[in-house]
């Protein structure tokens, strides 16, 4: 894979950078990632991308990566060496049909490659994407990606080769091996609490009473701070859900805004499901993500051996806003040297090669690709 950075995020760039990928010979599919800053539009890239005689995916995010940058403008364009097939749902809301062709795919083509995820991440079927994901493919390729666009608008952030989508999805099946790594660093300060009441990816009520209010007496009780004189949003981000699941690690929630007093999160919350309630320390989040590096590393030294790398960076967008100014320290805890690349998401998607397939909030997911 090589990389290469447009940092004034325009569409001369853009179209710039796919040239010169599609002339490489070696290019067999090209990812893109972008910043919200760019002020890209279907009107003004779909043309671009339409062009483009490689397959091409990625998405649009509020900030991207690239070694330990981390821009607000840009445009990032990676070629990749190893065959790809690509698929493109445009309506996430109805998956039926576009996951059939997906379905038939055999173990055998699956296992040992790398399937990238990139889908709107403000839609509220993410979760169910998931689910059919995991029962077309299983666990047989290794899963990464996120959600793409910003917390403040819906817009077209879903790159394709059939332009810049909405409420989209696509996906990217690679030749590269890889190794997954997955941690969040927040620790329970209360519960546990059963989800008593909930309709995808919002709580109605935790233990039989309405979610806003027991949720509001743990985490002021907790913080020492008051949702009346506080933004709900400003509070909230530093005290996400984890829904109790089989693997190591809890599945985090970020509560994203409130209707009357039922939560609405960034991601589905499972009716009857046990969660608590987290809090993410500077130091505790740090070690999150250095964790994740080195759950990477174990699993692609597994993988592959010996072979040059690449580490893809999919981190929650919620991290910089806890970490400000100190995110960099997640960055250099991540950066060992090899090209970096990735974004800040709404939500990040991966496995592990041994746990389902998951849509996470406030989590650091790192990929260490084959190059």
């Amino acid at each position: 894979m090589f990389i290469s950075i447009d940092r004034e995020g325009t569409v001369e760039g853009l179209q710039y950078l796919l040239e010169q990928a599609v002339d490489n010979e070696e290019t067999l599919g090209i990812l893109i990632l972008a910043c919200d800053a760019n002020g890209f539009t279907p009107e003004l890239v779909d043309g671009v991308l339409k062009q483009c005689k490689k397959p091409v995916f990625g998405g649009v995010f509020s900030q991207i990566l690239f070694n330990k940058e981390r821009l607000e403008k840009g445009t990032a364009v990676a070629g990749i060496r190893q065959p790809i097939s690509t698929a493109v749902i445009r309506d996430i809301s109805d998956i039926s049909v576009d996951l059939e062709e997906m379905a038939a795919f055999e173990w055998q083509v699956l296992q040992n490659k790398t399937m990238f995820v990139f889908v709107d991440g403000l839609s509220p079927h993410v979760s169910a994407l998931m689910e059919s994901m995991f029962d077309c493919c299983g666990l047989f390729p290794n899963y990464i990606g996120g959600g793409a666009g910003i917390l403040t608008a819906r817009k077209p952030c879903v790159f394709t080769g059939e332009g810049l989508l909405k409420e989209a999805a696509v996906f990217a099946l690679t030749d590269i091996k890889s190794g997954i790594g997955v941690a969040h660093g927040c620790k329970p300060v209360a519960g546990p609490m059963r989800v008593t009441e909930a309709d995808r990816n919002t709580i109605i009520s935790l233990n039989w009473r309405p979610a806003f209010e027991i949720y509001r007496e743990k985490v002021e009780e907790v913080s020492g701070m008051s949702f009346d004189n506080t933004d709900f949003f400003h509070l909230a981000k530093g005290f996400p859900f984890g829904i109790v699941k089989m693997a190591e690690e809890m599945v985090v929630r970020a509560p994203v805004m409130l209707d009357g007093n039922s939560m609405i999160c960034g991601g589905e919350v499972p009716l009857n499901s046990c969660v608590y309630i987290l809090k993410g320390e500077k130091d505790s989040l740090i070690a999150g993500a250095a964790k994740a590096r080195q759950l990477a590393e174990r699993s692609y030294r597994q993988a592959v051996k010996g072979k040059s790398l690449i580490t893809f960076f999919m981190d929650c967008i919620y991290r910089v806003f806890l970490l400000h100014p100190d995110f960099n320290e997640e960055q250099e805890a991540v950066y060992k040297g090899y090209p970096l690349l990735g974004a800040l998401t709404i939500g990040e998607i991966a496995n592990t090669g041994k746990n389902y397939i998951e849509y996470y909030n406030m989590t650091s997911v790192i990929g260490l690709l084959e190059d």
